[in-house]
C-alpha cells in the first residue's frame, strides 16, 4: 500500500525515531525497482534502442524526416567564449571598448541600491506566495498532522544528509563535551568560535540548522521558485532543516560526541531543552557563548550578506543569499537586554558549567571579550570592564 494512502495505525508506523531505523538510498531505491544511481536498471542500455525507434524527423530520433542522420550535437566545450589573445597587450578597459556591445550583458553587474531592494521585494512576494501555495516542505512532503512524518522520498534523502555530516564528524571525540553558542544573525558567531574563543572545531560536530538548508539547496531540495535563488527559497525547508538537525543531535547525543548548537537563541525554551538532552544524555561539560550585536547591526549586515551572495549567484557563483526580513529581525528588540537572544543568554547561563559573551558590534574591529564566568579557556587579551 502506497504510504500517502495509510491512515492510523499504518502511518504511524512509517515515523522515524532514528536516522539508523531508517532503510539505506540504496535500498529504498532497489524497493522501487531503480538502481543505486536514480535510473531504472535496463535505462542505459535500451536508450540507443528506443532513441533508434523513433520515427525519422521526431526531435529525440537521430534521423532527419528524410532519413539522414541529424548532425552531432555540440560538446559544451564548443560554445565556450575563446581564450584571450596573449598577444593583445593593450588595456582591459580599450578591450572592453572595442566589444561587441551585444556579447556584454549586465547579468554579471552588482545590483544598484534600489535594484537590490526591489529584488528584495519582489522575491519576499514571491515567496508570500509560495507559502500560500503549501510549497512549503513540511506541508508537501509530511503524513501526519503534527508534520514529523516525511514521505518515503523524503526520509530517503533525510538518511542521506545525516549520515553524510555525521561521517564528516567521524574523526571528532565522543568526550560528553557541548558548547551552546548564540547571537543574531550576522554577530559572527562563527568567527568567534574559530578565532577567538580558544576552541579548536575540529573537536566538535558543529549543528547549524542554517548549514543544513544550504546543504539541502546543493542537493536540490529547496522547492523552486521563479525568479527566487535556491538559499532565497531556503525559508521553505525552515521546519524541515530544523527537524533535520535534532536528528543529526539526538545521533550524536547517542554516541556522547562533542558538538557545538549553533543556533540563535531566539527561544529560551529550545535552549533549555537543548541543554536539558544534553544533560540527560551523560554530557559533563555544557559551555555557553554569546555574540552580542545591536538589532539594527544584525539587519544591516543580514542584509549586506544577502545583497553579497544574490551579487554572486546572478554571476554563477553559489546558491545565493539567505532572505530575512529586516521585521523579523526587528521583533528580537528587547529594552532591557537589546534583544531577546541577549534574554534568553542570561536566563539560561547559570545552567551551564562555563560561559563567555563577546561584543561584535562594531564593523572592522575584532570581537572583544566583554564578560566570562573565569572558567573558559579564551584566547583574548581585550577583555573589557564587566557590565
Amino acid at each position: 500500500m502506497d504510504v500517502a494512502e495509510m491512515s492510523g495505525p499504518d502511518r504511524r508506523a512509517e515515523v522515524v525515531q532514528h536516522p539508523r531505523d531508517a532503510l539505506t538510498g540504496d535500498e529504498m531505491l532497489a524497493d522501487e525497482g531503480q538502481a543505486p544511481d536514480g535510473r531504472g536498471l535496463s535505462q542505459s542500455a535500451d536508450l540507443g534502442r528506443r532513441l533508434s525507434q523513433l520515427s525519422p524527423g521526431h526531435p529525440s530520433s537521430p534521423y532527419q524526416a528524410d532519413g539522414s542522420p541529424k548532425p552531432p550535437v555540440p560538446r559544451l566545450r564548443d560554445l565556450e567564449f575563446p581564450d584571450e589573445d596573449p598577444s593583445d597587450q593593450s588595456d582591459p578597459a580599450d578591450r572592453a571598448d572595442r566589444a561587441d556591445p551585444a556579447d556584454q550583458s549586465d547579468q554579471i553587474r552588482p545590483l544598484t541600491d534600489q535594484e537590490h531592494a526591489e529584488h528584495a521585494a519582489d522575491a519576499r512576494a514571491r515567496l508570500d506566495k509560495a507559502h500560500a501555495d503549501g510549497l512549503a516542505t513540511d506541508q508537501q512532503y509530511t503524513l501526519d498532522p503534527n508534520r514529523q512524518s516525511w514521505s518515503r522520498d523524503r526520509r530517503a534523502a533525510h538518511y542521506s544528509i545525516i549520515n553524510d555530516l555525521y561521517d564528516s564528524a567521524a574523526d571528532v571525540p565522543c568526550g560528553h563535551k557541548a558548547i551552546v553558542a548564540g547571537g543574531l544573525g550576522g554577530s559572527g558567531k562563527s568567527t568567534v568560535l574559530g578565532q577567538y574563543a580558544g576552541i579548536d572545531r575540529s573537536q566538535y560536530l558543529t549543528i547549524n540548522p542554517d548549514d543544513i538548508k544550504e546543504e539541502m539547496a546543493r542537493r536540490g531540495l529547496v522547492p523552486e521558485v521563479e525568479g527566487v535563488s535556491p538559499m532565497e527559497a531556503s525559508d521553505l525547508v525552515h521546519e524541515e532543516s530544523s527537524y533535520l538537525a535534532r536528528q543529526l543531535a539526538l545521533r550524536a547525543r547517542a554516541d556522547g560526541k562533542n558538538v557545538i548548537w549553533d543556533i540563535t537563541m531566539s527561544s529560551r525554551a529550545s535552549t533549555e531543552r537543548r541543554i536539558d538532552d544534553l544533560r540527560a544524555a551523560g554530557y559533563t561539560q555544557i559551555d555557553a557563548i554569546f555574540v552580542d550585536i545591536p538589532v539594527e547591526t544584525s539587519v544591516s549586515r543580514a542584509d549586506a550578506r544577502h545583497r553579497m551572495g544574490h551579487d554572486k549567484y546572478r554571476a554563477g557563483q553559489g546558491l545565493g543569499g539567505r532572505l530575512v526580513p529586516p521585521e523579523v529581525i526587528r521583533a528580537q528588540a528587547d529594552p532591557e537586554w537589546g534583544s531577546l537572544n541577549r534574554r534568553t543568554f542570561e536566563d539560561v547561563k547559570p545552567r551551564c558549567d562555563n560561559w563567555s559573551r563577546y561584543d561584535n558590534s562594531v564593523d572592522g574591529r575584532d570581537p572583544v571579550l566583554a564578560e566570562t564566568s573565569g572558567h573558559m579557556e579564551v584566547h583574548s587579551d581585550k577583555l573589557e570592564e564587566r557590565v
